[in-house]
């Protein structure tokens, strides 16, 4: 009977570290979602008030994350990091907010933002003790460089299928090279570089040691397509899913970020670039 006592507490000592990160990922998560859905209604004058909401939790998360981050760092550290990063999501969408768009083009205003992003994402990095090759920054497994060449080049395909489902206006009316060159370049900084740091490297490195390697993937490309919930298009939201559970695999395989980098940003610079214009 007192060995199936122990064995019993035991059993429930093991069972509330679990509860208790499914409760703060659910939470967080669950006000993440929330958030963006509420911003996704901001181009409809008569729900300006769910506008404000959406701010309001994406500066909730942006104060209770770190919090939480620093209250768990005793108790439960896998936890406390991943909370940590996952301040970067509502990061990037109150920089993205917060950045007047008036007097800059969309390029330059893109050029622009990826700084605060940049710098976010390296503060994070420094706060959780992260190392590059923590973050799968370097040229990882030499053996696969095949199959990263393969992803990179993926991202003509992959731009044209999202501007087959979105027709989104061009970013330039112009066709001068060194427009364009600019342009592209802003993509990478802000799309490609930034945009695969938060989502591909530090999420889903710090993800993997609080969920596993599955755990992980799943729920870093479910915040990965939540962020693009204001797209207002179900099907692009799946394409985004897929795509950051399909990148998210890479990484972890590859051990290196540079083949989903150089996808994003070509699926982007297709998408904006050069599809809208016919090039």
């Amino acid at each position: 009977m007192g060995l199936s006592v122990e064995v019993e507490r035991l059993a429930l000592r093991a069972e509330r570290p679990l509860r208790r990160r499914l409760v703060f990922l659910g939470h967080y998560l669950i006000v993440l979602v929330a958030a963006e859905a509420l911003l996704a209604v901001a181009e409809v004058p008569e729900q300006a008030t769910l506008v404000v909401v959406g701010i309001l939790l994406d500066v909730y998360l942006l104060v209770s994350l770190p919090i939480e981050a620093a209250w768990l760092a005793t108790k439960d550290r896998p936890l406390a990091a991943f909370l940590g990063a996952l301040v970067l999501p509502p990061i990037l969408r109150v920089v993205s907010l917060s950045t007047p768009l008036s007097p800059f083009t969309m390029v330059q205003w893109l050029a622009i933002v990826s700084v605060p992003l940049l710098l976010a994402c390296f503060a994070v990095m420094r706060a959780l003790e992260l190392r590059p090759q923590d973050v799968f920054v370097g040229l990882g497994d030499r053996r696969l460089i095949g199959l990263n060449v393969a992803v990179a080049a993926s991202g003509l395909g992959l731009g044209y299928g999202e501007y087959r489902l979105l027709h989104v206006a061009p970013w330039l009316t112009t066709r001068g090279a060194g427009d364009f060159a600019f342009a592209a370049f802003a993509i990478f900084l802000a799309t490609g570089l930034a945009e695969e740091l938060i989502f591909r490297g530090i999420l889903l490195s710090t993800g993997v040691r609080l969920l596993g390697r599955r755990g992980a993937l799943l729920y870093v490309a479910v915040v990965f397509a939540s962020l693009h919930i204001g797209f207002l298009s179900v099907p692009y939201v799946l394409v985004a899913f897929a795509v950051g559970l399909a990148f998210g695999l890479v990484v972890l395989v590859t051990k290196t970020l540079w083949g989903t980098v150089v996808a994003h940003t070509l699926a982007n610079v297709a998408l904006y670039l050069v599809f809208p214009l016919g090039l």
